[in-house]
């Protein structure tokens, strides 16, 4: 057998075949390594694509959210104003402004929070503080949106003190006056939650958005009047 494979490998033939070989061998190897580093490289860019893409929606929804936020700093005091207002009636058996205890219509936007894996992407890709940042703003637009949906059923229970469904009672007027106590407090956490958003989107260097096809136009007032006028917390 030892003596075959020499005698193989002392012709020509045998020298060729094996160069031969060599030679698909180093050809096949370079092109799986090849494909895998494209393959590699066409994942990579993909992600990136759908990164960024993400970050432009996050980005988006922040102007959003911060033209919102803007709305909402403006507009607090004044409801803030009603509502003493209209407690202040309620503690007393004088007549009601019922214009009063009708709420205006009230605005709000979140950012969607990132999923786990788009999380992880990120955290790799821009860094902890930007994107902590993005669920600072997320986490507080929620706390407003929430918000301000209670606020809005706290209010439409002012309705007790409305003649047309009846004489308020004392216990009505007391109601009242307890629902604004807390409607305070609730307002009070909508212009912290505003406030932050405002801080967090100025330092991410995000301007607010005010106004695009889907959404419309929404302006802050520039007085208290415009919010009761118009009966929304915002100008078009």
């Amino acid at each position: 057998m030892f003596h075959t494979v020499r005698r193989w490998w002392g012709n020509e033939r045998g020298k060729v075949t094996t160069r031969l070989f060599l030679f698909e061998f180093v050809v096949v190897v370079v092109g799986v390594l090849t494909a895998q580093a494209l393959a590699s490289w066409v994942t990579d860019r993909v992600e990136q694509r759908a990164v960024n893409e993400e970050d432009e929606r996050v980005r988006y929804e922040i102007g959003r959210t911060r033209q919102v936020a803007r709305v909402w700093s403006a507009s607090v005091p004044c409801l803030v104003e009603r509502v003493e207002s209209i407690a202040r009636q309620a503690s007393t058996n004088g007549p009601v402004d019922v214009a009063e205890l009708k709420p205006p219509r009230f605005i709000g936007y979140t950012v969607e929070p990132l999923s786990p894996d788009m999380n992880r992407e990120f955290h790799d890709r821009f860094g902890n503080e930007r994107v902590d940042n993005y669920t600072v703003v997320a986490s507080a637009s929620a706390t407003l949106l929430n918000t301000y949906r209670d606020v809005r059923t706290g209010w439409n229970r002012f309705a007790l003190l409305d003649p047309a469904l009846g004489r308020p009672s004392a216990a009505d007027r007391t109601t009242v006056r307890d629902v604004a106590v807390q409607l305070r407090s609730q307002l009070d956490l909508i212009r912290t939650a505003a406030e932050m958003i405002e801080t967090t989107a100025a330092g991410l260097d995000i301007p607010p958005l005010k106004s695009d096809a889907d959404f419309g136009a929404v302006e802050p007032v520039t007085n208290c009047n415009e919010v009761w006028r118009a009966g929304r917390i915002w100008r078009e």
